[in-house]
């Protein structure tokens, strides 16, 4: 049997047709696989940005009580300095501040102060 030139062109054409089909199918399938892979990195992508800003908000909470405890050291220090000033002037105005302790008083005093701290060292 002697195929025409017609029959070989179909052939040739149908032949062409389904290679070009199953090249469609091919592409269909990697679009879908680039699909899912998009939805899936969009998932991650959420999830990071939720990570993300829930870090940054303990971060501010964070920043807001070191804010805190920065305005609390400084008003500390302030008042410190306030006391101070009214401890020298305190003293700068009271007559026993020039008179020396007398060294039995000193000894009495810092013999007391060393069973305070051992009692206390004792305690914890």
């Amino acid at each position: 049997m002697i195929f025409s030139n017609k029959w070989i062109t179909a052939a040739l054409g149908a032949l062409c047709v389904v290679v070009l089909l199953l090249y469609c199918r091919w592409l269909n399938h990697q679009l879908n696989q680039l699909r899912n892979e998009k939805q899936q990195t969009i998932a991650v992508l959420a999830e990071e940005r939720a990570y993300s800003a829930k870090i940054r908000t303990q971060y501010l909470q964070i920043q807001e009580v070191m804010d805190g405890v920065a305005e609390q050291k400084q008003a500390s220090d302030s008042r410190a300095k306030e006391l101070q000033k009214q401890l020298v002037a305190a003293q700068a105005n009271s007559k026993c501040f020039s008179v020396p302790v007398p060294d039995a008083v000193t000894k009495r005093l810092r013999e007391r102060a060393a069973e305070v701290n051992a009692a206390a060292t004792g305690t914890k």
